[in-house]
Parts: structure tokens; C-alpha cells; sequence
């Protein structure tokens, strides 16, 4: 989720045998499952998952390949489980797969289930990274948690299918304004006029006294009485919303006429920043959440008509949600205050390593004895051969910091230790 503040493709697969299903898919939501996945897509090894990156190449065909083992369908021929967009020059990847109902009368009237699988990279200012430039902002719960959850509802749904189809996808470039979820929906790809509702799940990992948002419900005349008894029996602390627009992919199919619903378990001092790994989703919780969600598209699977379309405009967000993000705030520039600094002024970047311009007096280099006639080799095993490596190095490290600098001087390698301040 980026800060706040901020079908005629389709109608052939209608006519195909029903997709096959997988003969091992369990029917409940598993812990494990919900591990993997949450494991892989915020791993150091995708980087953040920065829209455009191969990182987020790499969470975009681990969800393809997962969709496909359950047994969904691509939704375009043309362009497989992966339905490219542009986003200035770089080539990012939504990623849609379809499940055929069990009533081929209602074949031409889908469900949508979605999140956004992108997060904030190393840190880039333009994804919304809190972080220092060149840390890895791995986005555990910002929306690798909702990713997942997308994974384990298709794959439940395939073992117990739904009357109606449903169209699974996660979009990319959330985190630049729902570029990839604004995309899908201008594309022509998705019978928007078909489609019944949409749910999207948009961190959904960190349940805390099982307090839980939903928003939308004012986008369809039929919400309230078809979920109110639904949500109650869920045995969630939940705050509802009627409003339509949140800082999440729902507001594309909401803004597109479609009814969306929206689950989110609020915002945490992680968020954003570096320290949303997975070591920090609450597992239970998030198998709360989903067996909710299953319990409302059940319940908008069997309602017998099509749902009015409400145009309930409005930013439809948790009532602390701007209190709670100024506190945020004010955490990161506390952080930022304690950014350590090496006090070393980059002149040319070679093979071999880094030419300095200067050393800046009383630095922590110069207490180091690192001279401006040295060539930086490594900082603490990174070998430093661009702007980038050192950037990357040095992310993160607080004043106080002690890390291992190898430069070369006079033809020989030397070990020096500095204490960043």
C-alpha cells in the first residue's frame, strides 16, 4: 500500500471444460503455505520487489506458477498468467488467472480477488521507501501478506469452487499510485461490466487483538444485507466503512463502477520500512482473515441477483489511520537523525574499486586512518565498484556503527575499522 497522503478477451475461456484441479489441495488455509510464500516474496533475494525490477519479475512468475499448479487458467491467451504495462520505459507484470464456476448459467459473471505483489525496492523515493536509500524494504506485510492470501484463496477455491468464475490477479506498480491495477482495468482485458464484485486483501498479516478493517461496504447496495451477519459471526473486532476510495487497488474497480471491498489490519511501525520481514506476520491472524474473506465471497457467490453499484466516494480508512501515520513519521525522522556517515567524498568509481576526491576532517574515516589517496576496495565484505555498492553498504547503519573498510594503498590491501558518526 503506498503511503498515505498521499471482454471479449475472456469470453472464449468462458466456453472451455472447466479448469483442472490439482488432486492435493487442501481445503483449509494453512500456516505453512501462508510461510512459504510470505518467505519467498519477502526474501533479501527479490530485493523489495520495486516495480519494474527482477525482483518484482520474480514474485510475478512464482504467483504464474503457483496459479497454474492450482489449476487456473490464464485469463488473456495472448499473454499468458503475465499481462505486461508500462510504467515510464520499464515493463512491469500484472499477474491474472481465472477459475470457471460450477453454473454455467452465471459463466459470464465473475468475482475478482486481488492484491498489488510490488513494494518499495531498495528504498527509492518514488515507491514510498521509509528506509535509508539502498536498504532492502522486503514488504512482509506491505503486500506480500495479501499476495499470499490471494495464493491460498485460489487455491481453496479450486478444491471447493464457487457457482460463479472468479479472475485472481496481483498487480504491480501499487506503490506508484495503482498504476498496475489502473492498467488491468483500462486494459479491456477484464469483462468490467461483468463483474460482480471485487475483494482485495492489502496487508492483511499483522491481526493485533483481532482488529480488523473493511472498507467499501457502501459500494454495492446488497453489501450490508448480504455480509452484516457475515462479518459479525467472524469473531474479529471489525471496523466497517461504506466509502469506496482507499490508498489500495480497490479504488480502480470502485472508480470503474464496480462494487469493492477492501481488508486491511492496519498500519505498524513497520511500515514501509526495512523491518517488514516475515519473522513478523501473524500467521493465525492472517488465517482469521481469509477464512472471512472465503466466508464473503461464499456469500456473494449465492446471492441469486446482480449487485447495484453505489458511487460511495470518499477516502474509506481506519479512524486513527492519520494519527497513527503522523506517529509513524515521526519515527522515521527520528531514525533519520541517526544516520551514521563515513565522511568520504566519492571522486571515480573503477573495476578496481573507489578513487576518493577528499576525506573530511574528524570524520569517521579520517579517525579510521582511511587517506583521500586510498582506493576503498570493500566495505564490510561488499566490494565497492559503483555509486551503488556504497549506497548499499552503508544503508541502514545508525551513527555508532562499526563496520570493516579494506582499502588499497600503495599496492597493498589494509583492513581498517570505523565507527560511523
Amino acid at each position: 500500500m503506498p503511503p498515505f497522503l498521499l471482454l471479449l478477451c475472456a469470453l472464449p475461456l468462458i466456453q472451455e471444460p472447466p479448469a483442472k484441479k490439482s488432486d492435493q489441495q487442501p481445503a483449509d488455509f494453512r500456516i505453512e503455505d501462508l510461510k512459504a510464500h510470505i518467505g519467498y516474496l519477502a526474501s533479501e533475494e527479490l530485493e523489495g520487489r520495486g516495480s519494474g525490477t527482477e525482483g518484482a519479475r520474480k514474485a510475478a512468475r512464482y504467483i504464474a506458477e503457483k496459479f497454474e499448479s492450482f489449476g487456473l487458467e490464464p485469463l488473456s491467451e495472448e499473454h499468458g498468467f503475465l499481462v505486461p504495462f508500462n510504467v515510464r520505459r520499464e515493463e512491469c507484470f500484472n499477474v491474472v488467472a481465472v477459475l470457471e464456476g460450477t453454473n454455467p448459467a452465471l459463466a459470464d459473471e465473475w468475482i475478482v480477488v486481488g492484491a498489488h505483489h510490488d513494494h518499495a525496492g531498495l528504498g527509492q523515493g518514488a515507491l514510498g521507501g521509509m528506509g535509508f536509500p539502498g536498504e532492502v524494504h522486503n514488504g512482509a506485510d506491505d503486500n506480500a501478506s495479501g499476495t499470499a492470501g490471494v495464493l491460498e484463496l485460489a487455491q481453496n477455491i479450486s478444491a471447493k469452487p464457487l457457482a460463479h468464475p472468479v479472475i485472481f490477479c496481483t498487480f504491480s506498480a501499487e506503490e506508484r499510485g495503482l498504476l498496475g491495477s489502473k492498467a488491468l482495468v483500462a486494459s479491456g482485458l477484464l469483462p468490467n461490466k461483468n463483474i460482480r464484485a471485487m475483494l482485495n486483501l492489502d496487508m492483511i498479516g499483522r491481526l493485533e487483538k483481532d482488529y480488523l478493517f473493511v472498507g467499501g461496504m457502501g459500494t454495492a447496495e446488497e453489501f450490508h444485507p448480504l455480509l452484516d451477519t457475515v462479518l459479525s459471526e467472524s469473531g474479529l473486532d471489525l471496523e466497517v466503512s461504506d466509502l469506496g476510495e482507499a490508498p489500495s487497488d480497490n479504488t480502480s474497480f470502485f472508480k470503474a463502477g464496480i462494487p469493492a471491498l477492501f481488508l486491511f489490519t492496519h498500519v505498524h511501525p513497520d511500515y514501509h520500512m526495512p523491518s517488514d520481514d516475515a519473522s513478523l506476520i501473524n500467521y493465525e491472524g492472517e488465517v482469521k482473515v481469509l477464512k472471512l474473506a472465503r466466508a464473503i465471497l461464499d456469500a456473494l457467490d449465492s446471492y441469486p441477483k446482480k449487485l447495484t453499484f453505489q458511487d460511495v466516494g470518499g477516502m474509506g480508512m481506519p479512524s486513527d489511520f492519520n494519527d497513527r501515520m503522523m506517529k509513524h513519521y515521526g519515527r522515521i525522522a527520528e531514525r533519520r537523525s541517526q544516520k551514521g556517515r563515513l565522511g568520504i567524498r566519492p571522486d571515480i568509481y573503477t573495476e578496481s574499486g573507489l578513487e576518493l576526491s577528499s576525506v573530511r576532517e574528524d570524520s569517521a574515516a579520517a579517525k579510521a586512518g582511511i587517506l583521500a589517496s586510498d582506493l576503498i576496495l570493500a566495505i564490510d565484505d561488499r566490494k565497492i565498484r559503483k555509486s551503488e555498492d556504497i549506497r548499499r553498504a552503508l544503508a541502514g547503519k545508525l551513527k555508532g556503527t562499526t563496520v570493516t573498510v579494506i582499502v588499497q594503498r600503495e599496492g597493498e590491501a589494509i583492513e581498517l575499522t570505523a565507527v560511523l558518526e
